[in-house]
């Protein structure tokens, strides 16, 4: 290989390279991503000794098909009995707290009480024949919502529409609906169809005036889950000219999509235990997903050899998390020396990503790897000739992206008998 004179390494990469090759991680705490989606859903409206119910079963028929086009997985219980309902909620939890960072979403549609200060949903075949009954009897809602804390996942949502008057004949007056959760969940958003001790409307078509508006806001894209509630609640009590105004009550300060997130968006969500997630949109990715982009872009740099000064079109890849692929092609724009008249290489190389989040604004990158090398040089009619070479190279690559688009780098080469040094400065354009 022929070799030509280094040029001192210049202030910006003496800054560049201990900051970006050996950057740690943020203290921002990473979670995996693409959170795993589980959904319970249940209707109960065939009730043996009760009063039936005209929509519970189109209710949660409707709500699943909208949390499964959302990418949940979703269990649906219709006129479901305790062991069922029980059942069910205990699979719910177990399946959120393997997979840690999860979503879970839990709705109810059929018969709810309250008595003592604690709410129960009411099984299709139950038979309650006093307040005392309602403990062994009907599943507690405090008790789904304590075994939703057990599994410890990022975000539950509890939506209850069973805000009905009470069936039963030994109901006391002042029990209608249902009542305020004692102990809430961390990370969880709780939802009545109706505020506390109010009554809500079954519907007069296929879903109760509540559910029917939650579906529909359910199904609108890019917007967040406390939005989704926020919309729900504010259509219901327009329809129904504030005699029915739904009760939302929020442990959850983050921000979180039920479907994909937003294009454009940028914000944070805080899990359990001080995690949080930086959420990227745009050309942007989430913290938690450090390469996964593809990208463009056109720099101009000097190479500290000849030549001095360097074009550089590149692109790359991201197909496997913490991993990203390059292809590059250099062409020399100034000569050093008038040595050379011309130049090119071009350069396949495959990274790892010790740091390439590409979160924020300032995003800063940092990976190393190898590739291939292939270099040609055409010199003056001073008698030198052409010059080419093709070898395999260990590399490292560390920079800085301000605003997605301008994009500053360091890259160091090595073929085991030389160093090859280039910084550059230019556009690049990152997308998904």
């Amino acid at each position: 290989m022929k070799r030509f004179p280094i040029r001192k390494i210049s202030v910006l990469a003496l800054i560049l390279l201990p900051a970006f090759l050996f950057a740690q991680q943020s203290p921002l705490t990473r979670t995996a991503d693409n959170p795993q989606k589980y959904a319970l859903v249940i209707g109960n409206a065939n009730y043996t000794g009760l009063t039936r119910l005209a929509n519970p079963v189109n209710d949660a028929n409707d709500i699943a098909a909208v949390l499964e086009h959302l990418g949940f997985s979703v269990e649906r219980v219709l006129n479901g009995s305790r062991v069922q309902m029980e059942d069910a909620v205990l699979k719910l939890r177990n399946k959120l707290g393997a997979a840690g960072n999860a979503y879970g979403f839990f709705f109810y549609a059929g018969h709810g009480v309250q008595s003592g200060g604690e709410n129960y949903l009411i099984p299709v075949d139950a038979n309650i024949p006093s307040e005392s009954y309602l403990r062994d009897r009907a599943v507690s809602v405090q008790a789904l919502l304590d075994d939703l804390n057990d599994a410890k996942n990022s975000l539950n949502v509890v939506v209850l529409d069973a805000c009905r008057d009470n069936p039963f004949g030994w109901s006391r007056s002042g029990s209608r609906g249902l009542t305020i959760v004692s102990r809430q969940p961390a990370e969880s958003i709780v939802v009545y169809a109706t505020s506390a001790g109010q009554t809500a409307s079954d519907g007069s078509g296929r879903n109760g005036l509540f559910t029917s508006q939650l579906i529909n806001h359910l199904a609108t894209p890019g917007i967040d889950v406390s939005e989704v509630f926020r919309r729900t609640g504010a259509e219901v009590a327009h329809v129904s000219n504030n005699q029915q105004v739904p009760a939302i009550y929020s442990q959850f300060f983050g921000v979180a999509f039920l479907g994909e997130v937003p294009v454009g968006f940028e914000g944070y969500m805080v899990g359990q235990g001080g995690t949080t997630v930086i959420i990227g949109g745009g050309a942007r990715v989430k913290e938690s997903e450090p390469a996964k982009f593809w990208s463009v872009g056109l720099a101009v740099g000097s190479s500290f050899t000849i030549p001095w000064l360097v074009g550089t079109v590149h692109g790359t890849i991201a197909p496997f998390k913490y991993s990203f692929l390059e292809l590059g092609f250099d062409f020399g724009l100034i000569a050093a020396e008038s040595r050379v008249k011309n130049y090119y290489s071009l350069y396949p190389f495959a990274h790892y990503a010790l740091f390439m989040p590409f979160t924020d604004k300032i995003g800063a990158y940092a990976g190393i790897g190898g590739g291939y090398y292939m270099v040609s040089y055409k010199f003056d009619d001073a008698g030198n000739s052409d010059y080419s070479e093709n070898f395999l190279v260990a590399s490292a690559t560390a920079g800085m992206n301000f605003f997605n688009m301008i994009n500053v780098s360091y890259t160091m080469k090595t073929n085991f008998t030389g160093l090859m040094h280039k910084a550059s400065v230019g556009y690049t354009y990152r997308f998904r």
